[in-house]
């Protein structure tokens, strides 16, 4: 079993999670004009789009809805390279809620299937 409540995981981490059927939200924390072009979308499990920028600026990190959502939820928190997606898992744990960042980001996500094809 994966402790869901560290600073970051790994690809092979993350697909352990899904395997376990463990509660996940995928929160993409690029702005919208990037998540419009392209992010995370797996079977069975939500991504919600909030930027890190509107989550530092707000007094709540996240709006009421998504909020409502991730409360029993664990975050994993995404961007293009995984820095923003690190700064956004430390926030949402400094708010109490389970998160950990991608590592290496849609980047490192996605080289994997290139390599592959």
């Amino acid at each position: 079993m994966i402790r869901l409540n560290k600073p970051t995981i790994n690809k092979r981490e993350f697909e352990q999670l899904l395997q376990e059927n463990a509660k996940l939200i995928i929160l993409d924390v690029r702005d919208v004009e990037k998540y419009q072009s392209g992010s995370l979308h797996l079977p069975g499990l939500a991504t919600k789009n909030v930027s890190y920028l509107h989550m530092k600026e707000q007094d709540q990190a996240l709006p009421k809805e998504t909020a409502e959502a991730c409360a029993d939820a664990t975050i994993i928190t995404l961007c293009t390279s995984g820095n923003k997606a690190q700064k956004a898992a430390a926030l949402l744990r400094e708010k109490g809620y389970r998160a950990s960042a991608l590592e290496g980001g849609l980047t490192a996500w996605n080289a994997d299937r290139m390599q592959s094809e």
